[in-house]
């Protein structure tokens, strides 16, 4: 009888022990599973929200052209708090190119021909509309806010850090930073030049450029695969210096007139607006208004082949 009770007080112990345990891993089971589900909502959130915008601000957008584009960014660029100093106390070059020579117009305060300030150019194939070479200009050499009479070339030896070198691209990636120059001179032609002295000297390099050259893809690995060994077809394919700097597209430009949310919302368009930029615009009513002056100024810009 006696050992009869103990065994029943052993099985009752062991159920007991069993119970408890089944119970804190259901509970542990439960809490684990909610840690998930709070780090997956939290992931969700992060993905369907990349940019930070709140709710209940107000909102608009707006589209431009690929002229009125080049000319927000030149307008943006002038009075971006890292040129204006460097304007007052520094360097900059302004290197030649479609969308410097906006920039060169805004900071001369004057008009250049189209084939002025540019050496090479993408146009349509059949097109019939040439630039204008009929005067030349050499790239722009600013020293403590005076135009210098010194070749490019030969002031890039004496800039010091933080002085700036304004280069456009051919190829952007906006998310990841990247941007891309095509090369067709041997030696790298003005990217050749002045690259290595950005690079030795650790000179701010601005790359102002349209989100009409926005691409998906990996430009680095872009830059790499257009140096692989092939034969020509026709005619001879430049490759992509990949290049590292600071992006200076339509929406640091916008953001330099007002704060402002501002998201690549489409590309596109027909009659004029082909390879048009549409920007989402979202803060408050005030703000967007800021912007919108500034956009309303300069729609109606005319091709840079007229």
């Amino acid at each position: 009888m006696k050992s009869d009770k103990i065994l029943s007080l052993v099985l009752a112990v062991t159920l007991l022990i069993l119970v408890i345990k089944i119970n804190r891993f259901d509970f542990l089971k439960s809490s684990d599973t909610n840690v998930i589900i709070e780090q997956t909502q939290k992931n969700q959130t992060i993905v369907e929200s990349p940019v930070g915008l709140k709710a209940g601000t107000h909102q608009t957008w707006v589209s431009l052209t690929v002229a009125e584009s080049k000319r927000l960014i030149a307008k943006g660029l002038v009075v971006y708090p890292p040129v204006k100093e460097r304007l007052r106390n520094g360097k900059i070059i302004l290197t030649k190119g479609t969308t410097n020579t906006y920039v060169a117009e805004e900071m001369i305060k004057d008009s250049l021909n189209s084939g002025e300030y540019v050496y090479g150019y993408i146009s349509p194939a059949k097109s019939d509309k040439k630039v204008d070479r009929s005067k030349k200009r050499n790239e722009l050499v600013f020293v403590n806010g005076t135009i210098s009479d010194i070749d490019y070339q030969e002031i890039l030896p004496e800039m010091k850090e933080g002085d700036i070198i304004i280069k456009g691209a051919n190829i952007i990636n906006h998310q990841k930073g990247q941007a891309a120059i095509l090369i067709g001179h041997p030696t790298g032609g003005t990217t050749g030049n002045i690259y290595p002295f950005v690079q030795e000297k650790k000179l701010r390099f601005i790359i102002p450029a349209g989100l009409e050259k926005e691409s998906s893809g990996n430009i680095d690995l872009m830059s790499r695969y257009s140096k692989i060994e092939h034969e020509k077809v026709d005619r001879k394919t430049p490759w992509l210096w990949s290049v590292k700097g600071e992006l200076f597209t339509e929406i640091e430009a916008i953001k330099q007139f007002a704060e402002l949310e501002v998201i690549h919302y489409g590309s596109g368009g027909i009659g004029g607006a082909e390879g048009a930029v549409s920007l989402l615009l979202r803060g408050s009513k005030g703000e967007i208004n800021k912007a919108l002056r500034i956009i309303e100024s300069i729609q109606g810009e005319e091709p840079y082949l007229k």
